[in-house]
């Protein structure tokens, strides 16, 4: 039997943990290591979205991508993901007030691990039943088919809202029927996508979901 309630999907990078210090730092180490370019933060901004493995390969550039940029990427990233990470400004507020209204997830392109390690370093368990990373499904963001095993495994109503800060969460969300929330304060672009609601600070959020 399913909840009456209906789910509320969170991206995680760029939506509700501010973490591109820690990712540009990391992948800063890696380029010097292997003696590539390095580049300002705001390109590193339009890199991620797409999960480590992409982010490292536009980094080093496709032709020149070898499978140790990544691990290096990894180790270096794992050893620092909570040095200058933080939540967004409010943004625990603003669950605090929506966690009883919906059945809450978090839905992240990065790998379950390090996805698990922040949730719980941040208290996040506070707020989600459920938490899940790229790798936890057969597909990841933009598929739909992540949000369709979510509201499964939730037993939740079989709409809400998908809420992110790039194209991929815009498009999964899209694909899978929920209605989707852009938030202009994280680092991603739409490329085209097309979602319901714009914001551009968390407190926002309470404007369209209370």
């Amino acid at each position: 039997m399913s909840s009456e309630k209906e789910i509320l999907i969170f991206d995680l990078d760029g939506t509700i943990l501010d973490t591109i210090d820690d990712i540009h730092s990391s992948l800063m180490n890696t380029l010097r290591y292997f003696n590539f370019p390095t580049f300002d933060i705001s390109i590193t901004k339009q890199y991620v979205g797409d999960g480590i493995k992409k982010l490292v390969e536009r980094a080093v550039g496709e032709d020149n991508f070898k499978d140790e940029h990544e691990r290096h990427f990894r180790a270096v990233y794992k050893e620092n993901l909570v040095n200058q990470t933080k939540p967004f400004t409010s943004i625990l507020n603003v669950l605090e007030r929506l966690k009883d209204r919906y059945i809450m997830a978090i839905l992240s392109n990065k790998s379950f691990e390090m996805t698990d390690y922040l949730v719980k370093h941040f208290k996040l368990d506070n707020y989600f039943v459920r938490w899940y990373g790229g790798d936890s499904f057969v597909e990841k963001k933009p598929s739909p088919l992540p949000i369709y095993e979510i509201i499964k495994i939730t037993r939740s109503k079989k709409d809400g809202y998908l809420i992110g800060d790039n194209y991929t969460d815009v498009e999964s969300g899209n694909r899978a029927g929920l209605k989707t929330i852009f938030c202009r304060y994280g680092y991603g672009k739409l490329y085209g996508q097309q979602p319901d609601y714009f914001v551009d600070t968390p407190e926002e959020l309470l404007n369209i979901l209370i």
